[in-house]
């Protein structure tokens, strides 16, 4: 059961991320470049469907380890997830954001960069609420942590969704060179901020999460935080590669640098996938030795 409830909250992160990144990147790509990246109704209420589906299952897996019953479907622990618990309070809003998302996009189709920006950035930053690092501090400083955790699941969020909207105009053929490294050089800009606020929040996090004085440190966290860390290099050492190191060559139309990015780009995505499911485990796992 706790690989199972590792992979939905690995879902459910990379849902939500993929709604509100793709929204977000693909709305600022129109406005600046008047550039419709294809981001169609149903490929975004897929997103959102995902993360619904998703969230639902995880009051489950919660209801479950609260208990102690490893029950998934439990109406009667489930309700009172719901009705006692700030993740149940958190999961009802968010599983609301969501749905708020399906009827607009639904409705106005017209909206749904908009509305996918909001309304899902909104149920990806409530996340911030339960994370470890908002548990971990004093109670004045909850607040504050959740508002650095969500900054940091915003900023991933971008990255993430951003890139996977790069991938149809990437894989085009035949290529448009003109169009390609404009949308890059907008996506490089504005994910070099996302990067920065990655940095600085996911810094902040893990000092407040392991910063705990009179307890050890779990090894297990430990370990799959580290793998986390050398992933995240890994992305960030092969977006510097596309910003520095092939974007000049595709201005200058060399056919090479179009056919690295390629390979890039989907080693940037395998990097982000793997990612999201330490992200899963980590959840799951005490920082603190008990």
């Amino acid at each position: 059961m706790t690989f199972a409830f590792a992979f939905v909250r690995a879902v459910n992160f990379a849902s939500v991320m993929l709604l509100f990144g793709s929204c977000a990147f693909g709305w600022i790509a129109k406005s600046s470049l008047g550039y419709d990246l294809g981001l169609s109704r149903g490929l975004l209420a897929a997103h959102a469907s995902a993360a619904l589906a998703s969230a639902v299952l995880l009051v489950g897996f919660v209801a479950g380890e609260m208990t102690g019953s490893g029950t998934l479907f439990d109406p009667a622990a489930a309700g009172l997830v719901v009705r006692d618990t700030l993740y149940g309070h958190m999961a009802i809003l968010r599983i609301a954001l969501l749905a708020a998302f399906l009827l607009v996009a639904w409705l106005l189709p017209s909206a749904r960069l908009i509305a996918g920006t909001v309304l899902g950035g909104g149920a990806l930053a409530l996340l911030g609420l339960t994370s470890h690092a908002a548990v971990a501090v004093a109670p004045r400083y909850g607040y504050l942590f959740a508002g650095v955790d969500a900054l940091h699941l915003l900023a991933g969020g971008f990255w993430i969704g951003g890139l996977v909207t790069l991938v149809p105009t990437v894989l085009a053929k035949p290529r448009d060179l003109a169009t390609l490294v404009a949308v890059l050089r907008l996506f490089s800009t504005w994910a070099a901020l996302a990067v920065a606020i990655l940095v600085v929040a996911g810094s902040a996090s893990g000092v407040a999460i392991l910063d705990t004085h009179g307890m050890a440190w779990s090894e297990t966290y430990l370990t799959w935080l580290a793998i986390k860390l050398v992933l995240a290099g890994l992305m960030i050492a092969l977006a510097l590669t596309n910003r520095f190191g092939l974007m000049p060559g595709l201005a200058r139309g060399e056919a090479e640098a179009a056919e690295t990015l390629t390979l890039t780009v989907f080693a940037e995505l395998t990097c982000a996938g793997l990612i999201l499911l330490v992200v899963g485990i980590l959840g799951l796992t005490a920082p603190m030795q008990m």
